[in-house]
C-alpha cells in the first residue's frame, strides 16, 4: 500500500547488438583497445571485425542473464555513444574530435544503423547522429543501481555499481533486459536490494505480473510502496546490512548462511510493510 518513494526505469537500448556490443580483445601500449564486436549476440547479418577504439566510450554491461539473487557479474562490453545527462547521441563533431577511432569504427556501420526497423529511432538517428541509442539518462550512469531479470519467472536482484576492468574500474550499464532504480548512496541501493528480494515482494509482484517477456517491468515497482530510505531508521539500516552480507556470502559461495538471512530478511520487510 501507498506511494513507491523510488521510479523504475528499463535498462539502455544499446542495438543492434552487432555492432555496439564488444569483447576486449587487448589493451594495447598507448591505452586504445582492441575489440571485437559480436554480430552474434543478435538477429541483424552484421559482419564481424576487430579494430582498435579508445577507452573513454567503452562499458561493461549487465543483461538479465547475467543477474543472481545478490549477484551480477558483467560478461560484455558496450560502446556507448550516448550522452546520459542531454539523453542524446554525442554529436559527430564531439566524437571525431574527441574520440576519432570510435566514429571510425561507428562508420563501418552506418548503413546498418540508418537502416534499424524501429521508427522513432530512426527519427531521432537522423534528427541527431546515427548511431543514437534509447534508454541512457543519468539513471544509466548512477553510482549505484538496484537490478532485476525482466522477461523472467521470478524477482531477481543484485546492486551493481563499479567493476574491475583489464583498463581500470568503470561504471557498469544495465541492459534493456534489466530494469533499475538507481541512486547514488551504497546503503539505499542494498535497502531496495533486501525488499525487491524479499519473499513477501516477490510473492506479490507474482500475483499480478505474468511470467515471461512482460514480468518484471519497471512499472511493477508502482504498485509496491517502498518508503524512502532513511539512514536513521534502524530497520532500513538492518535490511541494508543483509543485503550487504548476502552479497558477500554469494561471493564465497555460502548459500546456507543466505538462506538463513533471508528469512530474517523476510520477517523485517513484512515489518516494513505492516504485513
Amino acid at each position: 500500500e501507498g506511494t513507491n518513494a523510488y521510479t523504475a526505469h528499463s535498462g539502455a537500448y544499446i542495438s543492434p547488438y552487432g555492432v555496439f556490443w564488444l569483447d576486449i580483445k587487448q589493451v594495447l601500449s598507448n591505452g586504445n583497445l582492441l575489440v571485437e564486436n559480436l554480430p552474434e549476440k543478435g538477429k541483424t547479418q552484421i559482419t564481424k571485425i576487430e579494430d582498435s577504439i579508445e577507452q573513454d566510450l567503452v562499458y561493461p554491461a549487465v543483461r538479465g542473464a547475467d543477474i543472481q539473487k545478490w549477484q551480477s557479474s558483467p560478461k560484455i562490453y558496450v560502446l556507448l555513444t550516448q550522452d546520459p545527462l542531454k539523453r542524446e547521441p554525442y554529436p559527430e563533431i564531439v566524437m571525431k574530435k574527441k574520440w576519432p577511432r570510435s566514429y571510425n569504427y561507428l562508420i563501418k556501420f552506418r548503413e546498418v544503423l540508418l537502416l534499424r526497423a524501429s521508427k522513432p529511432l530512426k527519427e531521432l538517428a537522423i534528427k541527431t547522429s546515427f548511431y543514437a541509442v534509447f534508454g541512457v539518462a543519468d539513471y544509466t550512469i548512477s553510482k549505484y543501481k538496484v537490478v532485476w531479470k525482466r522477461m523472467s519467472n521470478d524477482l531477481i536482484a543484485a546492486v551493481i555499481s563499479h567493476h574491475k576492468t583489464s583498463f581500470g574500474y568503470k561504471t557498469v550499464i544495465p541492459l534493456e533486459t534489466t530494469s533499475i532504480i538507481s541512486t547514488d548512496n551504497e546503503s539505499e541501493a542494498h535497502y531496495l536490494c533486501a525488499i525487491i528480494n524479499s519473499t513477501p515482494v516477490r510473492d506479490f509482484i507474482k500475483s499480478f505480473s505474468s511470467a515471461g517477456r512482460g514480468f518484471g517491468t519497471p512499472s511493477v515497482m508502482e504498485h509496491v510502496g517502498i518508503p524512502k530510505f532513511d539512514p536513521q531508521n534502524s530497520l532500513h539500516l538492518k535490511l541494508a546490512e543483509i543485503s550487504k552480507q548476502c552479497h558477500q556470502l554469494k561471493l564465497e559461495g555460502k548459500e546456507e548462511e543466505i538462506k538463513k538471512l533471508e528469512k530474517e530478511n523476510d520477517a523485517l520487510v513484512e515489518e516494513l510493510f505492516g504485513i
